[in-house]
């Protein structure tokens, strides 16, 4: 369970330059909103529960900051390998992931592939379809087999597999209601080579790593195509995007980036998906597994946590954004705003509303706050933004990067004025009733 490497991370840096375009934003008399329940849902996090040699070998503490984060959504791999030397293993991971769905989280299992060890096609349904149904609420066909296997025929064998696997979920009453979530590849070519693949697959698959650079909707849109190859208009998960923070981590692999930056980037990445149609990401990952002081192992600097549980910047910015969206409450029928924005033209904006009624309006611009050549942060002069709301009674802002306090702004005739530099704002809209 690794992520875009060598072969993808060659091609974004190829047209890096190309990804830091940006189209500007709209603007709009009346604005239906999305709800930020779904936008809260769309926000998920990989874990390795069987990593026992790591810091996830303290399962119940990893389970604690999953709490606090406020995410309920896991992608992690599914074992059951029913032979007696496996026992003890699998004993402790079913004990790992029963404690997480106590605490309410459910997971997108990853189903094996093939030649896998941890047990047989056959044998990792039964686990699903038994002692972990209900913690399942996917299933998710081989992950990056391209990157990680390869060779001749690889394409044919994940093709095989995949199919297998759909079939035999859908047969099955015990879990034939979950989506099956398709392959995600790690080559720039792996989509393509597999081909068309709809009809064996419930929601489509991507990895948009950025390769430290700016999240944009022009390369989001990309991989959307590209994962479309497989997948077509089925609807579309990013099961891992992410930054690391290995700053002397190989020239050959994706750059690293500062906590900072990491995360601007990340609360950037949850908005532009979401406002770019995809329905779920999974940042890559929860925690960093191992010390690496010298800061040498990309693998080891992709979570949102160090390895000793002492958050970075990313954590507390997710955990201020999602406070933001309220953590309790059903989905409401959106109800339209009136809204007119004018800013730079890398300005974006997403407008959600959340159960009480209030509107969210978040703002982010997509200039790039870390050189990732020169290894240092680039400093965003902030614009300034007009937001009109007619409708407006109260207009409070966020800087959820910073903080979850809100801060009441000037309303004037119906209209607010504020600078936005790198990092994003919510505006919370009180309407008038």
């Amino acid at each position: 369970m690794s992520i875009h490497m060598r072969a993808v991370l060659r091609g974004l840096l190829a047209v890096g330059a190309c990804s830091l375009a940006v189209a500007p934003v709209a603007s709009a008399d009346v604005v239906k909103p999305r709800s930020a329940a779904a936008f809260r849902d769309s926000v998920g996090v990989v874990t390795h529960v069987v990593y026992y040699d790591t810091a996830y070998g303290n399962w119940p503490r990893v389970v604690a900051r999953l709490d606090d984060l406020g995410v309920r959504h896991l992608r992690d791999g599914l074992y059951g390998n029913p032979s007696p030397a496996w026992h003890d293993w699998n004993e402790r991971y079913f004990k790992a992931v029963d404690l997480a769905a106590a605490h309410g989280m459910r997971f997108d299992f990853i189903v094996g592939k093939p030649g896998y060890d941890g047990g047989t096609l056959d044998q990792l349904l039964n686990v699903a379809g038994g002692r972990l149904r209900k913690s399942a609420e996917a299933l998710e066909e081989p992950n990056e087999f391209d990157h990680f296997n390869g060779g001749p025929g690889w394409a044919s064998q994940l093709t095989r597999y995949s199919r297998e696997l759909y079939r035999k979920v859908k047969r099955n009453p015990a879990l034939r209601a979950l989506p099956v979530v398709g392959p995600a590849f790690g080559t720039l070519q792996g989509a393509s080579r597999v081909g068309d693949q709809r009809a064996y697959l419930d929601v489509g698959n991507i990895h948009p790593y950025t390769g430290g650079l700016s999240p944009d909707a022009k390369l989001v849109r990309t991989e959307i195509a590209r994962g479309s190859a497989v997948s077509g208009r089925k609807p579309m998960w990013a099961t891992e995007a992410g930054f690391h923070n290995a700053m002397r981590g190989p020239a050959q692999e994706q750059p690293g980036v500062s906590e900072q930056a990491a995360a601007v980037y990340l609360t950037r990445t949850f908005l532009q998906h979401f406002q770019s149609g995809v329905a779920r990401t999974y940042a890559y990952e929860l925690l960093d597994e191992k010390p690496d002081r010298r800061g040498r192992d990309p693998q080891q600097h992709f979570g949102l946590l160090r390895h000793d549980f002492s958050p970075k910047p990313a954590y507390r910015a997710l955990r201020n954004l999602l406070g933001l969206m309220g953590r309790t409450g059903a989905r409401s029928q959106p109800r339209p705003l009136r809204l007119d924005v004018h800013g730079p033209s890398d300005l974006h904006r997403l407008v959600l509303q959340k159960a009480d009624g209030t509107y969210l309006v978040a703002l982010w611009r997509t200039a790039s706050v870390w050189d990732r050549d020169r290894g240092r942060t680039l400093r965003v002069a902030p614009r300034a933004v007009s937001v009109a709301l007619p409708g407006a009674k109260r207009v409070s802002s966020a800087d959820p990067v910073r903080s979850a306090h809100l801060r009441r702004l000037a309303l004037r005739r119906g209209n607010v004025r504020l600078r936005v530099a790198g990092r994003p704002l919510l505006l919370e809209v009180t309407p008038r009733r």
